[in-house]
């Protein structure tokens, strides 16, 4: 059996989830908040927390997870790669597709962050049309200057983050085409299979 390969997948995600996904405000003054001041706010914040460690234990991992995941809508992207694929399966695969590929982004923005995270950041601004939103950034890698997009929708008093375009890549359509391709050639149990092995994966940090 071929393995469904997550490496292309994932390198986006080690970009976006790596340091960059971090944004967004403290709880309590986020209502208040622009797009770009949630993003700004939170990607400092986040540097801030590995400035302080010398390395990533678990202890840090929950810190950074309390930044991201109030202001990351995970189960946005997933449904965003996942729905128009969904008229070719039952409504059990699509939900346990969802499912799965939700507990593999969460889980791959925290693992992969000791590895790719940014070291600082540029703003070039951000435009708001009705309930949606776009922050312009600028991330840098050491010295790669990386376009960062960061597409968000209001939630209520506040703004969440689903969808990134890095380097120009859109993030939840380069998703949906290599899912499209895998369920071409191979099974739908195939790609669970090897959604669940990352997962396992990454969580043993192997």
């Amino acid at each position: 059996m071929a393995r469904f390969r997550c490496s292309g997948l994932l390198k986006t995600a080690r970009l976006v989830f790596g340091g960059v996904v971090c944004a967004c405000l403290a709880a309590s003054s986020a209502w208040a908040a622009t797009p770009l001041e949630i993003v700004k706010g939170m990607n400092d914040e986040v540097l801030a927390i590995y400035g302080r460690q010398r390395e990533v234990t678990a202890a840090v991992e929950r810190e950074v997870f309390a930044v991201i995941d109030p202001v990351t809508d995970y189960e946005a992207l997933a449904s965003g790669a996942i729905d128009p694929l969904c008229p070719k399966l039952t409504a059990p695969q699509c939900a346990t597709f969802k499912e799965t590929f939700t507990r593999l982004l969460r889980v791959s923005s925290i693992k992969k962050l000791g590895r790719a995270r940014a070291g600082r950041f540029e703003y070039a601004g951000e435009q708001v049309t009705g309930e949606s939103a776009v922050v312009r950034s600028y991330a840098y890698f050491n010295e790669e200057k990386v376009p960062l997009e960061y597409q968000m929708a209001r939630r209520g008093d506040t703004w969440i983050i689903v969808n990134y375009v890095v380097d120009e890549i859109d993030t939840v359509r380069n998703y949906r085409k290599q899912f499209t391709k895998h369920l071409e050639k191979k099974t739908f149990e195939q790609l669970i299979e090897q959604l669940e092995k990352k997962i396992v994966s990454l969580e043993s940090g192997k």
